[in-house]
């Protein structure tokens, strides 16, 4: 029985152990990969802070540079390459401002156009009205329904163009 025992009680310390053991050699390899990981973000940021450290140098260089230029009233030396780029950039911004200048001043014409023409329309149709007036009131409604069809018809299409002009005008506003 003694045997047994001391046998039993070996077998459990040895299992214990061997848990023990395991979980040691666990936690040794989750310490290791946060280790690793620590000094993976540590050569990270020392590699971007040098580059930061590095534009920026270079950066306050080039501006004592031109302060020291202009102290002794030389020339700026600059990139040939920057300079054609931002010419390059100032010749298309400059493009874009005369196409929607001259896009602005043609919207306005045509608008001017269309003010003119729907005034006219309405002194016209006012003289139909004031002609059709002179015989009384009840003859007025049904003069405007016997007017010209053409007319009508005109005036309904110019209506219509209107009321698009202005739908595009506010999409083109933003409205």
């Amino acid at each position: 029985m003694y045997s047994l025992c001391t046998s039993l009680g070996l077998l459990l310390a040895a299992v214990v152990y061997m848990k023990l053991w395991i979980d040691h050699r666990r936690t040794i390899w989750i310490t290791a990969e946060i280790m690793a990981d620590i000094y993976n973000q540590d050569a990270y940021s020392r590699r971007i802070a040098q580059e930061a450290i590095e534009k920026y140098n270079t950066h306050i260089e080039r501006c004592n540079r031109a302060i020291e230029a202009a102290e002794h009233g030389e020339a700026v030396s600059t990139t040939g390459s920057e300079i054609e780029q931002l010419r390059g950039e100032l010749a298309c911004v400059a493009s874009e401002r005369d196409t929607v200048t001259r896009e602005k001043d043609l919207a306005r014409e045509e608008l001017r156009k269309k003010s003119e023409i729907m005034a006219a329309l309405s002194i016209r149709l006012e003289a139909l009205t004031n002609k059709s007036g002179a015989s009384g009131a009840a003859k007025q409604s049904s003069d405007l329904q016997g007017a010209d069809p053409q007319l009508v018809t005109h005036i309904n299409n110019l209506q219509e163009q209107l009321y698009a002009e202005r739908h595009t005008n506010r999409k083109l506003k933003g409205a």
